[in-house]
């Protein structure tokens, strides 16, 4: 029965986390498109106001883009792909003091490192697909064709018996 509860929940999230990403997804494209209509080259060249509010969207975009890579795919590469990402998105549309800069620069090679030494690929394999993605295996759960009976060991366990003996 607890099982049976934890898998309904489990899947529960897993098509809600599917949800939301999707939602995210449609909502990075519509600002993709508002983007790609909102460039105005004249203004951009003569405004480094416009162009930081432009570059600000961009990033913002694809902060959201590896956002969605994220969810779907669960794995420490993307994880940190996207703090590196937010972190140097916060030093390029903002202005901000030497001191500052230096803390981002820090982070990101921190980041950098963790990436290059310390990630092992094997950890985020997971068995029900070696990329990483649990999507795939969502729909199969959705499916009922990830279930597989075990067989169940009857050592130790006497049958009983449907008539009575005299």
């Amino acid at each position: 029965m607890k099982s049976n509860l934890h898998s309904k929940l489990y899947r529960l999230v897993g098509g809600l986390e599917v949800i939301v990403g999707i939602c995210i997804l449609v909502a990075v494209a519509a600002a993709t498109f508002g983007l790609i209509a909102d460039i105005h080259i004249p203004t951009i060249v003569s405004s480094p106001e416009s162009l930081q509010a432009y570059l600000t969207t961009a990033m913002t975009i694809i902060i959201g883009v590896e956002f969605v890579k994220m969810i779907f795919s669960y794995n420490i590469n993307t994880v940190i792909e996207v703090l590196m990402l937010a972190v140097a998105r916060q030093m390029v549309v903002t202005h901000t003091s030497p001191v500052e800069n230096l803390i981002t620069i820090v982070s990101v090679s921190l980041l950098f490192a963790i990436r290059k030494f310390l990630y092992v690929p094997q950890l985020d394999q997971n068995k029900h697909d070696i990329h990483g993605s649990l999507l795939p295996h969502f729909m199969r759960r959705a499916l009922h064709l990830d279930e597989q009976k075990e067989p169940e060991a009857d050592l130790g366990k006497e049958e009983s018996s449907t008539h009575v003996t005299q």
